[in-house]
């Protein structure tokens, strides 16, 4: 249950409540970790309890062990990236190139913000079938949305009318994620700038091009 402005009253809270919180919790304190050389995979459970300064208790209440938090955090983080991916999906028919630009952006942000828990999802997905199911749920869920907003460009003659909206959008999704995972986490600010544009290119042309007017 959340208070009056939205935020979680921890006297009335559920259980799910908690353990979201607890989720967010420890995002913010082993990213720090992650960023100075620990590895996820390499972490004992009781590392990452001393690290949160909670009880064993408490953690195992909540999580069975650290692939299951790590699960937990893969839906924080990914679910960011899904608001992210907004700003694309609610782009109106007539938007530019430069809107489009725009509103590629969140997610990249999200994306540097986030790049170790990305990148420990990214590597454990390969061998814990749990945080691999969880990535791929929420992964299809924003193929999904892209898939609606492509019909919808069609529709609105805004949008290449030859595009298979569900196969196009698994392919600009995947090569999304992997290029984010792969380009974005530790590039430069101007390198960021570079990919973002090619990224614009890659999109415009496969979706808008010879349907909008480019702009700017």
């Amino acid at each position: 249950m959340t208070s009056v402005k939205g935020a979680v009253n921890p006297l009335r809270s559920t259980h799910d409540d908690r353990r979201g919180m607890l989720s967010r919790h420890f995002i913010g304190v082993l990213e720090p970790l992650m960023e100075q050389g620990e590895h996820y995979p390499g972490m004992s459970v009781e590392r990452i309890i001393r690290a949160g300064g909670i009880a064993r208790s408490t953690f195992y209440a909540y999580f069975a062990d650290k692939g299951e938090l790590l699960s937990a955090m893969a839906e924080d983080v990914i679910s960011d990236l899904f608001e992210a991916g907004r700003s694309w999906w609610a782009l109106p028919h007539d938007a530019t190139r430069a809107d489009l630009r725009v509103a590629l952006t969140p997610a990249i942000e999200v994306q540097r913000t986030h790049r170790a828990v990305l990148e420990a999802v990214a590597d454990t997905a390969a061998y814990d079938p749990r945080v691999r199911e969880r990535q791929l749920l929420l992964i299809n869920e924003v193929v999904a949305n892209l898939a609606r907003h492509i019909a919808q460009a069609q529709a609105a003659k805004s949008a290449s009318p030859e595009l298979d909206p569900l196969h196009i959008a698994q392919w600009l999704i995947w090569m999304h994620e992997r290029g984010m995972h792969q380009l974005v986490g530790r590039a430069t600010e101007v390198e960021i700038e570079r990919l973002l544009a090619s990224l614009t290119d890659i999109v415009w042309r496969t979706l808008y091009e010879g349907h909008r007017d480019p702009g700017r």
